[in-house]
């Protein structure tokens, strides 16, 4: 219902919080967009705002959000399967396989819960077509996060809960899943993490976490491999080649 020439300027632009961090910036031309219009608008986002970017298809959470988010569940099918705690995920799914420090649980805390629901029920309800699919169901525990308040950063608590302790000291507490009750951490001892913990270089620490034969390799391969081959089958749908899908991951 718009006019020719408000098609023509027409684009999609998905930024990641936070903005002035982040450096992904997903585009998307509309079957009518102007090739000098798109253009212009990449070379703003590279050259003026300083962006990493992206082509994208208009496709439901285009390319980092549904990869990002089917790994997200992968880590939660894998976790179960292995009996894993809540702070051992965030240990081998930090910065020794190349991710920010806040991992899976931490991260999804900021986020929270009921918003990261709400993408996985908008994956659910859009990808019809997808044969993964049933994937995108959000897990009965985190239906039970939620039912109880515990939605993250915004409500206090969600998969960890600060806490004062007696000597007015502070204490990270986190979520048993089995009880959705929370506990003192314990430590994470895992072979492959600490032969990893020498690696120059994220990919060196992936490769030698994935090589290993404990536990916590197995786990990291399951994961990588379920969104690799994810990835994979989505090429031509979600964007053009595998490059674009690269950078934005």
């Amino acid at each position: 219902g718009r006019s020719d020439d408000f098609r023509k300027h027409f684009m999609i632009t998905h930024f990641f919080n936070p903005v002035r961090y982040m450096r992904l910036l997903e585009l998307v031309a509309g079957p009518d967009t102007s090739p000098v219009a798109y253009e212009a608008a990449a070379k703003f986002g590279e050259a003026i705002l300083g962006k990493g970017i992206v082509h994208a298809k208009d496709t439901p959470a285009f390319i980092a959000n549904r990869i990002g988010t089917y790994g997200i569940l992968s880590v939660f099918k894998h976790m179960q399967a292995g009996g894993f705690t809540v702070e051992q995920v965030d240990a081998i799914w930090g910065k020794p396989m190349g991710r920010p420090a806040s991992a899976v649980f931490r991260t999804a805390d900021l986020v929270g819960l009921d918003t990261l629901a709400h993408v996985i029920q908008g994956l659910y309800d859009n990808c019809v077509n997808d044969p993964q699919r049933d994937t995108f169901l959000t897990p009965d525990w985190v239906k039970g996060m939620i039912a109880k308040g515990l939605l993250g950063e915004k409500s206090g608590a969600g998969f960890y809960k600060k806490v004062k302790k007696e000597d007015g000291s502070s204490e990270i507490l986190a979520l048993d899943l089995s009880t959705l009750e929370y506990r003192s951490q314990s430590k994470v001892r895992f072979a492959s993490l600490g032969a990893a913990r020498g690696a120059e270089t994220s990919a060196e620490s992936a490769k030698i976490i994935i090589n290993s034969d404990d536990a916590a390799a197995k786990f990291a391969w399951n994961v990588t491999a379920d969104t690799l081959l994810y990835a994979a089958s989505l090429v031509g749908e979600i964007a053009d080649d595998i490059v674009n899908i690269d950078r934005a991951m």
